[in-house]
C-alpha cells in the first residue's frame, strides 16, 4: 500500500520504534500506540465474551429443550434447539452485518448521529445485562424459554455487528502516521494490512479462549453445586455470568477510549468479496488455474471444523459429559486449528505444499471419523485436537497457497474473497451439523458382546470426515506439482530432514536472486534492475549460475551442451552445487560483506525446481546438498519470475540448450516446483507474473524493493545532508519562528493595550449610549403615557357623545314609536268606527229582511194549518168509516190554536222568534214531499247569518214554555215550497239559539184513511211555492241585558269569507273561541299550501268591510290584504 492509499488518520509524531520490517513485527509494533493497545485489549476481551456467550446460550437451549420437551421432545429435539441457537446468530450477522450495514455504517459515521465509543459501550451494556438474566427464563418461564433464549442470542448477534461495525471503523484513526519522506526505514510498514492480521488473529484465538473459561466456569459451577442446589440445577449459569463480567471488562477499558473525530474507511461486510475477483480476461484463477479449488479445499475444512463444534454438545452428551466435556470438546477443535496455523510454515518445508494440504485435508478428515467411532472421552478429545491441527495446518497451506497464485495487486482481492467463502461455509456447518444430527439419531446394534452405540452427533462427524477425504483426493489430483513422483518418497525425505547449517541471509550488503523457468525474463530483468539499484548509488553486482567463475564456465559448458545428454541427475545436482559453491565464495560473498547489491541470476531453488521437482531426485536432498554448498546463504530476496512453459518457449531466440530441450512436462513439472517454495517461504519470495510486458515486472519488482531495500551510503549521506540541511532550516525556521513570536509579542502587547483602550472608550461610550437609551426610554414612556391620557380622554368624550347620541336616538325613536301608535290608533279607532257603521246597517237590513220573512212564513203556516186540518179531518172520518183499528195507522195531529199575526210582532219587539225550528231545515221552507218538479227551491235561495240573540219560543216568551203554532191554513192558502216549514212560535221551532229545540212540535191529526186501505198511502196536496219565498226577512237589532248588541257578541272574524249555500246545501262551521272569547282558527295543514285565493275577498268582506291590513291571521300567522 502506498502513502496515497493510508488512511486518512490524525497527525502524530512518528516514531521510528513503531516501524516494522516485517509483517510480524508490524502487527507488534501496531500494540505499542497506547489507545489502539487498548482497544485491541477491549476487542480480545468482548471477543472471548462473545463466543463463550453462544457456547452458554447453546447449553441454556439444550437444557430447556430437555426441561420442556421442545421440538417434539427426545434428541431430535435438542438437536434442532441447538441449531436454532446458531440459526438467530447467524440471522443477526446476516442482517445487521450485509443487509442493513449501509445504515448503519451512516448510524456510525463520523458524522452520524451514534458515537462510536459510547455505541460499543453501550452495546457491551447490552450484551452483559441479557447474560446475567439468561439463567433465570428457565425458572421464570419454562414453557417459552428456549423462545426467549433465541431472541437474546439474537439481540446479543445484533450488538456484536454494532460492535465489529464501530471498531472497524475507529481502529484506522488510531494508526501511527506513516514515516516521513526520506526517512531511512526499510522496509515501509504497511499499517492498514497489519491491522487486518491482528483483527483476524484475535478472532481465531477468541474461541479457543471462550473454550477454557468455559471448562473453568463448568468445574467451579461443579463445586458450587455441591452445596447449593440451584448451581447443580443450572450448570451454565456461572459461565454465563463470567461472559457477562467479560463484557463489563470490556465496558469499563472503552470508557476511557480516546478515539479522534476523523473521516475513517466504512467497515465492510462479512460477506464482501463473495463474487470471484475478475481480471481483464475474466475470472481470476490463479497462475495454474487452482485458485478455485484451494478456495473450496480451505471453505471445505472450515466448514468441517464449524460442523465439529455444531455438535460437539450433543457428542459430549451422548458421552455422558456436561458443560466441561462441551468445552474441553470445542477447545480441542479451536485450540488445534491456532496451533496447526502457527506450525505450518515450519511443517516439512521441503515437501510440496500442496501435497501438504491434501495431506491436512485428508488427515482432518480421518480424525473426524475416528472421533464419532470411538467411545472414549479422553481418546474423543486428542483425536478431536489432533484433527483440529490438521485443519489448522490445511488452512495455513491453503491460504499460502493462494498468496502464491495470486499478484500482490490481486492478493487483497484474492484473500477476501476466500475469507467470504469461508464464513459461509462455516454459517452452513454449524447451522446443517445438527439437523443432520436431528435427522439421523441415536442408534444401538448390538451382535454378541459387540455393542456400536452412538448419537446422531457421531455419525455426523463421521459423514464430515468422509467428506473430506474425496476433497483432498480431488486436491491431490487437480494441483499436484509433483506429478510422477510418489507420494510416499516425498513424506519420507521430508521427514528425514538433516542435520544442515542454518540458513540465514548475510548482515552486509543485498543479495536479490531472480529464479525461474527458461524464457522467463531473468537476465532482461536483472540488467533493468541493476541499473535502477545504481541509480541510487548502490554498488551492484550482477551474476548467474553456473558459468560467474571460470570454473563455473567450465562447468556451464557441461551442464547445458547438448551432448551431454547422458548426464545423471545426480551427477548434475552435484555439478551444480559444485559451481554453487564456487561462485559463492569468490562472488557473492565478498561483494555481500563490502555492502554491495548482488543480483543473481538463479540461485539454490532452480536447483531444487529443476533437479527435484523436475528430475526424480529428492528436493529435500537437492536443498540439503546445496544448503551445504552456500554454508546456509540465502537471498534477502528472491524473485520467482513466473510464465507458462508454452510462453517461454516462444521467446526462445537461440537454439535451445540441454535443459531448454526437456519436453513440456518436465518444465511444468520444474514451474510447480518454483511456486511451492514460493510457498513454504511467502515472506522472502515474491512471485511476479512474467507473461507481461517487461517495464510491468521491472515495476513490480521495484515496488517491492522500494520496501526491503535498504539505503545506499550515497542516500543515507544525501539524506543525512538532507537532514543537516533540515535541520540547519529548522534552526533557521526557529531564530526566525522565535523573532517573529516575538515580534507577535510585542504587537500582541500592543494590540492588547489598544484592545484595552477601545474596550474602555467602548464601555463609556456604551455607558453613555446607555445613559442616552434610558433618557430616550423614560421620554418615550412618558409620552406613551400622555398618549394614553389623552386617547382615553378621547375616547371618554367620545363614548360621552356616543352615549348622548344614543339618548337622543332613543327618544327621537320612542317619540317616534309613541307618534305611530297614536296614528295607528286612531286609524284602528276609525276603522272601528266604519265596520260598525257598516255592520249597524247590515243588521238593520237582516232584521227588516228577518220581518219580511217571518210575516210570510206566518201567512204561510196559517194557510198551511188549515189544509192540514181540514185533511186531517178527512183522514179521520175515513179511517173512522173504514175500520176501527184503522187509527193505529194514522197520524194523530192534536189541535193547535193559531196564534194572532200580533204575536209575531210582540215576538219581534222584544227580540224573541226568528230563529228555524230544527226540525223545518235552515233553508226557510217546508221539506218537500216526496218531490216533484214543482217542490224544488230556487237557486238564489241562501241563508243569512244571524247574530246571537237570547233564546226565546216562538211567541216570544221563556223557552220553558210550549209555543202555540199557528193553524195549517187550507190547501189553497199553504205557502210556496220555498218557504220555511216551521211557523214563528211553534214550539222549539223558530228560538235562536235557545233550548227550545228540545221541544215535541205538535203535529196535525192526519185524516184516518178509509177501511180497508190502511195500507195505501195518502195522497197530500201539492205543495206550492210563495212568490216571496226567495226573500230574507231583515230582523232588529237583538241587545241583552246589559245593553251590548249582536256586534260585542259576535266573535271576531265571524261571518267573513262565508258562502251563500246556494246549491250545494253546504253550511258553515262556528267558530271556536278560547277562554277569552277570542276566535280560534284552525292550524293550516302542513301540506296546505298558502295560494293566491286565500287573499281574495269574501262576503263578509264585502258586507262588513275589509279588516285592517296589519290585523294578522292569528290562525296561521299571514296578513291579509
Amino acid at each position: 500500500m502506498t502513502r496515497a492509499e493510508q488512511p486518512t488518520a490524525h497527525t502524530s509524531a512518528p516514531d521510528d520504534s513503531l516501524v516494522a520490517d516485517s509483517r510480524e513485527r508490524a502487527v507488534r509494533a501496531l500494540l505499542r500506540v497506547p489507545q489502539l493497545r487498548r482497544l485491541w485489549s477491549a476487542q480480545l476481551v468482548s471477543g472471548v465474551g462473545d463466543a463463550l456467550a453462544l457456547l452458554v446460550l447453546v447449553l441454556l437451549a439444550l437444557q430447556a429443550a430437555v426441561s420442556d420437551g421442545s421440538f417434539g421432545g427426545g434428541y431430535r429435539g435438542v438437536a434442532l434447539a441447538v441449531s436454532a441457537v446458531f440459526g438467530a446468530r447467524i440471522l443477526a450477522t446476516l442482517l445487521f452485518g450485509a443487509v442493513l450495514l449501509g445504515p448503519l455504517t451512516s448510524l456510525t459515521a463520523q458524522d452520524g448521529p451514534l458515537d462510536r465509543r459510547w455505541t460499543m459501550v453501550g452495546a457491551d451494556g447490552v450484551r452483559a445485562v441479557l447474560l446475567i438474566i439468561a439463567p433465570l427464563w428457565i425458572d421464570w418461564t419454562p414453557e417459552n424459554a428456549l423462545a426467549v433464549l433465541l431472541v437474546t442470542a439474537f439481540v446479543i448477534g445484533v450488538a456484536e455487528r454494532f460492535w465489529t461495525v464501530c471498531r472497524e471503523s475507529a481502529a484506522p484513526a488510531l494508526l501511527p502516521a506513516p514515516p516521513l519522506e526520506g526517512a531511512t526505514v526499510r522496509p515501509l510498514p504497511d499499517h492498514m494490512d497489519a491491522l487486518r492480521r491482528l483483527a483476524l488473529r484475535t478472532g481465531f484465538v477468541a474461541a479457543p479462549l471462550a473454550a477454557a473459561v468455559l471448562v473453568v466456569a463448568g468445574l467451579l459451577n461443579n463445586l458450587l453445586g455441591a452445596g447449593l442446589a440451584w448451581f447443580d440445577q443450572h450448570q451454565a449459569a456461572l459461565a454465563s455470568y463470567v461472559s457477562a463480567g467479560l463484557f463489563a471488562a470490556s465496558l469499563s477499558v472503552l470508557t476511557f477510549l480516546e478515539l479522534p473525530d476523523v473521516r475513517t474507511p466504512r467497515a465492510r461486510s462479512p460477506l464482501e468479496g463473495l463474487r470471484r475477483p475478475r481480471t481483464g480476461s475474466g475470472i481470476d484463477k490463479g497462475r495454474t488455474g487452482a485458485i478455485p479449488l484451494l478456495v473450496l479445499a480451505c471453505a471445505a475444512v472450515a466448514g468441517a471444523v464449524a460442523a465439529a463444534v455444531a455438535v460437539a454438545v450433543l457428542h459430549a452428551k451422548d458421552l455422558g459429559g456436561g458443560p466441561v466435556t462441551f468445552g474441553l470438546l470445542v477447545l480441542a477443535v479451536t485450540g488445534g486449528v491456532v496451533v496447526g496455523i502457527r506450525t505450518a510454515p515450519k511443517l516439512l518445508p521441503s515437501l510440496s505444499r500442496r501435497r501438504l494440504l491434501a495431506l491436512a485435508i485428508a488427515f482432518t478428515g480421518i480424525a473426524l471419523l475416528a472421533t464419532g467411532l470411538v467411545p472414549d472421552v479422553t481418546t474423543v478429545l486428542l483425536i478431536v485436537g489432533l484433527a483440529g491441527i490438521g485443519a489448522g495446518i490445511a488452512a495455513n497451506t491453503g491460504h499460502a497457497l493462494l498468496d502464491q497464485e495470486a499478484e500482490d495487486y490481486r492478493r487483497a482481492r484474492t484473500t477476501e474473497h476466500l475469507h467470504a467463502v469461508v464464513r459461509v461455509f462455516v454459517a452452513v456447518g454449524v447451522l446443517v451439523a445438527p439437523l443432520v444430527a436431528a435427522a439421523i439419531g441415536p442408534h444401538r446394534l448390538e451382535n454378541g458382546k459387540f455393542v456400536f452405540a452412538h448419537g446422531g452427533a457421531a455419525f455426523t462427524l463421521m459423514l464430515v470426515g468422509a467428506l473430506l477425504l474425496p476433497v483432498a483426493a480431488l486436491v491431490l489430483a487437480k494441483a499436484d506439482d509433483r506429478s510422477g513422483v510418489p507420494l510416499r518418497h516425498d513424506l519420507r525425505d521430508a521427514l528425514r530432514g538433516g542435520d544442515d547449517p542454518v540458513q540465514a541471509p548475510t548482515d552486509a550488503g543485498f543479495f536479490i536472486a531472480l529464479e525461474g523457468g527458461d524464457g522467463a525474463g531473468k537476465s532482461t530483468q536483472a540488467e533493468a534492475l541493476a541499473e535502477w539499484i545504481r541509480a541510487k548509488g548502490h554498488e551492484v553486482v550482477v551474476t548467474r549460475e553456473p558459468g560467474a567463475t571460470p570454473v563455473g564456465k567450465r562447468l556451464r559448458s557441461i551442464l547445458l551442451d547438448v551432448s551431454s545428454a547422458g548426464l545423471s541427475h545426480r551427477a548434475e545436482a552435484l555439478l551444480y552445487a559444485a559451481d554453487r559453491a564456487e561462485h559463492v565464495d569468490t562472488v557473492v560473498r565478498p561483494a555481500l560483506e563490502r555492502g554491495a547489491v548482488v543480483v543473481s541470476d538463479r540461485y539454490i531453488d532452480s536447483s531444487v525446481a529443476y533437479q527435484g521437482a523436475g528430475r526424480d531426485l529428492s528436493p529435500t536432498e537437492v536443498s540439503r546438498i546445496n544448503r551445504w554448498a552456500t554454508d546456509g546463504l540465502v537471498p534477502h530476496l528472491t524473485v520467482l519470475l513466473d510464465v507458462a512453459p508454452e510462453t517461454a518457449r516462444e521467446r526462445f531466440t537461440e537454439a535451445p540448450d540441454r535443459l531448454e530441450s526437456e519436453p513440456a512436462e518436465f518444465h511444468a513439472r520444474v514451474r510447480s516446483g518454483f511456486l511451492t517454495l514460493a510457498a513454504a517461504d511467502p515472506g522472502r519470495y515474491l512471485v511476479v507474473d512474467a507473461g507481461q510486458e517487461p517495464e510491468s515486472v521491472t515495476t513490480v519488482i521495484r515496488h517491492r524493493l522500494d520496501v526491503v531495500l535498504p539505503l545506499s551510503e550515497a542516500e543515507i549521506k544525501a539524506k543525512e545532508e538532507a537532514r543537516k540541511a533540515a535541520e540547519e532550516e529548522a534552526r533557521r525556521k526557529a531564530e526566525e519562528e522565535a523573532a517573529r513570536k516575538a515580534e507577535e509579542e510585542r504587537l500582541e502587547r500592543e494590540r492588547q493595550e489598544q484592545l484595552a483602550r477601545l474596550r474602555a472608550e467602548e464601555e463609556e461610550r456604551k455607558r453613555l449610549e446607555l445613559e442616552e437609551a434610558q433618557r430616550r426610554e423614560a421620554e418615550r414612556q412618558a409620552e406613551e403615557a400622555r398618549q394614553r391620557a389623552e386617547a382615553a380622554r378621547v375616547r371618554a368624550e367620545q363614548e360621552k357623545a356616543r352615549q348622548l347620541a344614543e339618548e337622543k336616538a332613543r327618544a327621537a325613536e320612542e317619540e317616534r314609536r309613541r307618534k305611530q301608535a297614536e296614528e295607528e290608533a286612531r286609524l284602528r279607532a276609525e276603522a272601528e268606527e266604519r265596520r260598525l257603521e257598516k255592520q249597524r246597517k247590515a243588521e238593520e237590513a237582516l232584521v227588516r229582511a228577518e220581518e219580511a220573512r217571518r210575516a210570510a212564513e206566518a201567512a204561510a203556516a196559517v194557510a198551511a194549518a188549515n189544509t192540514a186540518s181540514a185533511a186531517a179531518a178527512a183522514s179521520a172520518r175515513a179511517a173512522a168509516a173504514s175500520s176501527p183499528s184503522g187509527g193505529a195507522a194514522s197520524v194523530t195531529s192534536a189541535p193547535v190554536s193559531s196564534a194572532p199575526s200580533g204575536g209575531a210582532g210582540s215576538g219581534q219587539a222584544a227580540g224573541g222568534s226568528g230563529s228555524v225550528s230544527p226540525d223545518t231545515g235552515d233553508s226557510g221552507s217546508a221539506r218537500p214531499d216526496n218531490g216533484g218538479p214543482d217542490n224544488e227551491g230556487p237557486d238564489n235561495e241562501s241563508t243569512v247569518q244571524t247574530p246571537m240573540v237570547t233564546p226565546t219560543n216562538a211567541s216570544g216568551g221563556p223557552v220553558d214554555e210550549t209555543a202555540v203554532l199557528p193553524p195549517v191554513p187550507p190547501q189553497d192558502a199553504r205557502p210556496a215550497a220555498g218557504s220555511r216549514a216551521g211557523s214563528v212560535g211553534g214550539p222549539g221551532a223558530g228560538s235562536v239559539g235557545g233550548s227550545a229545540g228540545d221541544e215535541t212540535a205538535v203535529l196535525p191529526q192526519v185524516p184516518q184513511p178509509p177501511q180497508g186501505a190502511a195500507d195505501e198511502t195518502a195522497v197530500l196536496p201539492p205543495v206550492r211555492p210563495e212568490p216571496a219565498a226567495d226573500e230574507t226577512a231583515v230582523l232588529p237589532p237583538v241587545r241583552d241585558e246589559r245593553g251590548r248588541g249582536p256586534e260585542d257578541r259576535v266573535p271576531p272574524g265571524y261571518g267573513t269569507g262565508a258562502g251563500t249555500g246556494a246549491s250545494d246545501g253546504g253550511t258553515r262551521e262556528l267558530p271556536q273561541v278560547d277562554a277569552q272569547g277570542r276566535p280560534r282558527r284552525r292550524p293550516r295543514s302542513d301540506w296546505a299550501e298558502e295560494t293566491p285565493l286565500d287573499d281574495l275577498p269574501t262576503l263578509a268582506d264585502e258586507l262588513l268591510g275589509p279588516r285592517d291590513d296589519d290585523e294578522r291571521d292569528e290562525g296561521n300567522g299571514r296578513r291579509r290584504r
